[in-house]
């Protein structure tokens, strides 16, 4: 695991694809891989804390915050809770003429909908605000360019997002749901591959790019940012 900052409070980390950020025992996990990696640092210290106020799917890559004692969890909790932290994400997308207006301008969207998970699958969708469990979910996003991927005769969009709310596959979601899902996320209807290899879920193009905080023991405002993942192509990186 990528460690991007260290501090005796918390951790910055760069995640890596087809891994949960917790699951039940026996599953690898961003939590339990973090356990077992500062554990082999100090094998004679007792078993580090690893507390988890955020989460990214398994299908995305890129920058988190995890707490190293109780207090730094509740405190970065309460920050996520109240929307004062700033999550920005980069993702290809397929094109459309919504986003193909914004010609690479510093314009932004703003999308408000609502979401819910689908009772017993692993995904959501878009539903109208008087469904019972719809919840809030709100994005804005600007473009930065087109983009290119190898062998790929057509064009995609690179798109800056910043989150308002952290919601269950709440971009993937929002984007597929305007004809512009997320290039290699077949579970809301990507018909573009992204990555070929060994995965149990194989990844999709999109990436935490930075996370802005505050220090949970000093109150100091912090920014991070997250290298792209290795298979982002040669000479297609944001």
């Amino acid at each position: 695991m990528q460690i991007v900052f260290e501090h005796p409070w918390f951790l910055v980390i760069n995640k890596p694809t087809d891994l949960l950020t917790q699951a039940v025992e026996g599953i690898p996990s961003v939590q339990t891989t973090l356990v077992s990696q500062l554990f082999s640092q100090h094998p004679d210290g007792p078993t580090p804390f690893i507390g988890i106020p955020h989460r990214l799917d398994r299908v995305t890559t890129g920058v988190m915050v995890v707490a190293r004692n109780q207090r730094a969890l509740r405190r970065l909790s309460e920050q996520f809770a109240a929307r004062r932290v700033t999550k920005k994400y980069h993702a290809i997308v397929e094109s459309t003429d919504e986003i193909n207006t914004l010609e690479n301008s510093e314009k932004q969207i703003r999308w408000v909908d609502y979401l819910r998970k689908i009772p017993d699958e692993s995904r959501g969708e878009i539903c109208d605000a008087s469904i019972d469990g719809a919840r809030e979910a709100i994005l804005s996003f600007r473009k930065l360019r087109y983009q290119t991927l190898p062998d790929r005769s057509e064009r995609f969009s690179l798109v800056e997002i910043e989150l308002e709310t952290g919601r269950m596959h709440q971009i993937r979601l929002q984007f597929a749901s305007r004809g512009a899902p997320v290039v290699g996320d077949t579970l809301y209807g990507s018909r573009v591959a992204w990555i070929a290899g060994e995965f149990r879920q194989p990844p999709i193009a999109l990436h935490a790019r930075s996370l802005e905080f505050f220090h949970p023991q000093t109150a100091e405002k912090l920014f991070f940012e997250a290298d792209y993942p290795d298979f982002w192509p040669e000479g297609h990186h944001p």
